[in-house]
């Protein structure tokens, strides 16, 4: 039976936005002195080369591909990536796009065999699902940064909590949370800051409401950092990155990316796939992206890696 609405698949964008948020961990810390050595003493814990190689120099205001991977690895579980992103960056003309990968999208991984794009992961790690993201959009992604899910909880509850602004009352119920948001000012905890962001049906402008407050939440969390309690959080901080953070960033390309894309990064634009979910002659239920769909979105991020 066919749909266009998959009804079972969870949110995607709020879970990615904790492996950005710390990246921004690794930019901010690259301009402050005692912090940036703080976590440079942890960095073995979360710098992993890909796929054992040593990853490439970020040529100077050139294009750039980085993917990030939300995870729901648990103990004695390697998880499957739930949460796939692609950004893609170009400093010379001031561009970036993103592009959140249904999690249920069927592809062919580089073995031939088709899948859902979330168990590339469990299949090969990031390798593999780095390596299939290449290979479906025609890209080259030298950079990755992969979050376990409970990252963006522990990071928030690590600063202290953050404070947003409500534009919207709504409700929240699911196996960890039951919470009444009100409209205005309020202040979350990790697991509040992950309901707000997670929220889609009750919002009047639906996904796009979503992303306002996912956001929201990435700015405070950045605020928090850049702030002037950062080096008396920086023990939390950098435990939270130990447990649950992993990245070929390492804290020079961090910089340059920050520095180089900071434009991009403000006027970023997201890109959507469209297509259909149902279940396919393997009893699966998959996500197609439509042809259209797939020609419209590649041809847009090539696009923007194009140098002018």
């Amino acid at each position: 039976m066919k749909s266009r609405i998959d009804k079972r698949r969870p949110p995607i964008l709020w879970r990615v936005i904790s492996a950005l948020l710390l990246v921004i961990v690794l930019i901010a810390s690259a301009s402050t002195g005692l912090a940036f050595l703080k976590i440079q003493q942890t960095a073995h814990y979360f710098l992993q080369p890909l796929g054992g190689e040593k990853a490439k120099p970020l040529a100077s205001m050139k294009p750039v591909n980085v993917l990030l991977i939300g995870v729901d690895e648990r103990k004695n579980d390697k998880g499957r990536a739930d949460a796939i992103m692609l950004l893609s960056f170009n400093p010379k003309t001031k561009q970036a796009t993103s592009l959140s990968i249904p999690r249920d999208m069927q592809v062919t991984i580089p073995t031939g065999e088709k899948t859902k794009i979330n168990h590339t992961y469990a299949y090969g790690g990031v390798k593999e699902t780095v390596e299939t993201v290449e290979q479906t959009f025609d890209v080259d992604i030298p950079y990755y940064a992969k979050i376990n899910m409970d990252g963006l909880i522990e990071l928030v509850d690590a600063v202290g909590g953050v404070t947003v602004d409500n534009p919207s009352a709504f409700s929240w119920n699911d196996r960890r949370l039951q919470k009444e948001y009100k409209k205005g000012k309020i202040h979350l905890t990790g697991l509040e800051a992950s309901g707000y962001a997670r929220m889609r049906k009750q919002d009047p402008l639906g996904d796009m409401g979503r992303q306002i407050r996912q956001r929201q939440v990435l700015e405070a969390v950045g605020a928090k950092l850049a702030g002037p309690r950062l080096l008396t959080k920086m023990e939390e901080i950098t435990n939270v990155m130990k447990h649950n953070f992993a990245t070929n960033i390492d804290f020079d390309v961090a910089a340059q990316l920050a520095q180089e894309n900071q434009p991009g990064f403000k006027q970023l634009k997201p890109l959507k796939l469209d297509g259909e979910g149902y279940i396919a002659n393997d009893g699966v239920w998959y996500f197609f992206a439509s042809d259209e769909s797939m020609r419209q979105t590649k041809a847009k991020i090539h696009a923007i890696l194009v140098s002018s």
